[in-house]
């Protein structure tokens, strides 16, 4: 009876252990009210194993696995990084253009030309006489510029000139770049290349390893069913055992020490086959984690917000 009762809280430790582990994956903080409340499981126990072949197993786990899925994207980069470092190593021809508007304005000046004004004039006749004496041709009077209106205005004038695209620019032409030598684009598809056969190498790895876990879960899962199995028929069995020596008590021939020696047996067979259902349990849920199809078997949809 001792023994029993050891089992008992042990057993009761075990579900308060696990209860704490869930509540602490589910709850947000230490002060969530799922910490005052009690799981009650309502999913039954008895789990059947999954139908499903070791080829079968092999490629859902090759396709659902998210470490393959990562070392995809990792080799997508990869290609990625050598096809554009292989690039840089070659000879580039770039057409090159550009298309751009000012706008040009200002305020006319009041002085006029420096060379035509009254002020200057006794400059230009002292600098005639000169020429004259030296027999060189005299200054001619510069003409007057006619300036475009466009070009007479402050700041608004300047944004009207700009908005109208009338004073604009465009430049084209072709640019070559030879590349001689570029050791540091070879450096860096040399690296990309290593890199690439890391990532092969490391892929063939992590799918053999995969390939072992798949294996060994699903053997887990068969000798798991059997030892259910033996569990069920050796609990069927004290059933029996003990439902026949009741009889023979209620017939005087056997004992109530026989009986409770009866019942002990049976209530251990029951321990018995629920440990292997549970370790079935397990099994199955290594199962779906070596196949990487977890949330898909038990209906959970993961939302990214």
């Amino acid at each position: 009876m001792a023994g029993f009762e050891q089992t008992l809280f042990t057993s009761l430790e075990e579900v308060s252990r696990a209860e704490n582990n869930l509540k602490n994956l589910i709850a947000v903080d230490r002060e969530a009210d799922l910490w005052n409340l009690s799981i009650v499981p309502t999913d039954s126990v008895d789990l059947a194993p999954p139908e499903t072949s070791l080829p079968e197993a092999l490629k859902a786990a090759l396709e659902n696995r998210p470490e393959l899925q990562q070392s995809n994207v990792a080799r997508e980069i990869n290609q990625i990084d050598q096809k554009y470092f292989r690039e840089q190593t070659k000879p580039a021809v770039d057409l090159v253009g550009s298309y751009g508007m000012v706008g040009l304005a200002g305020i006319q000046s009041r002085t006029g030309n420096p060379f035509n004004s009254a002020s200057s004039q006794e400059l230009r006749d002292r600098v005639n006489l000169l020429l004259d004496r030296a027999g060189l041709p005299l200054l001619t009077p510069l003409a007057p510029q006619a300036i475009s209106p466009f070009l007479i205005g402050g700041y608004d004038q300047s944004l009207r000139n700009l908005v109208s695209n009338r004073f604009n620019n465009f430049r084209l032409g072709v640019q070559v770049n030879l590349p001689l030598r570029n050791r540091t684009a070879e450096a860096q598809l040399g690296r990309s290349l290593v890199e690439g056969q890391r990532i092969a190498t490391q892929r063939e790895q992590l799918e053999q390893s995969i390939q072992v876990e798949v294996r060994n879960a699903l053997q887990v899962v068969r000798s798991a069913e059997a030892r259910l199995h033996a569990a069920g028929i050796a609990r069927q069995a004290s059933e029996q055992q003990y439902l026949s020596e009741q009889r023979k008590l209620d017939a005087g021939q056997s004992t109530v020490f026989l009986v409770l020696e009866r019942q002990t047996a049976l209530t251990t067979a029951r321990g018995n086959e629920l440990r292997a259902q549970t370790d079935l349990n397990k099994a199955i849920a290594e199962l779906q984690r070596a196949t990487g199809n977890a949330l898909t078997s038990n209906n959970i949809v993961v939302r990214v917000r």
